[in-house]
């Protein structure tokens, strides 16, 4: 499991599925656009950034690029471990894990894959005010 310390504490089974969504911003023209990506992970390794990078280029040629893809975990430490590219973060997942790591890049493209053919035009707002009664 990511982000656990010890090495003898190892996850197995499925208790809650992770989940990896993602939402494209385009303008109508197609000129620019931007794809953000929230995944039920850690966070992202370098590693896993250039696998995502190098599958979307394979199925899109130059429409998702390194300056128009943003990956974010979501600092689960419920996730698997395995997929980073320093030898501190493979103490304790005891290497590179690489069904781990595939398994993430495979669900990382599916979600752009699933956003990509379901995109529809849309618009943003941006808003600025003050919440009451709220806290952190």
């Amino acid at each position: 499991m990511m982000g656990y310390a010890n090495p003898d504490q190892v996850g197995g089974g499925l208790l809650t599925r992770l989940y990896s969504r993602a939402f494209i911003v385009a303008e109508p023209n197609d000129s620019r656009r931007v794809v953000f990506v929230s995944i039920d992970i850690g966070m992202v390794s370098q590693r896993l950034r250039l696998e995502v990078l190098k599958e979307l280029k394979n199925k899109y040629g130059e429409l998702y690029r390194r300056d128009n893809v943003i990956l974010s975990g979501t600092h689960t430490h419920s996730g698997p471990g395995g997929y980073f590219q320093y030898t501190l973060f493979w103490i304790t997942s005891k290497g590179l894990i690489k069904p781990n790591l595939n398994a993430i890049v495979n669900g990382i493209v599916k979600s752009i894959d699933i956003a990509h053919q379901n995109m529809k035009r849309g618009r943003l707002f941006l808003n600025r005010g003050t919440v009451e009664n709220s806290q952190i």
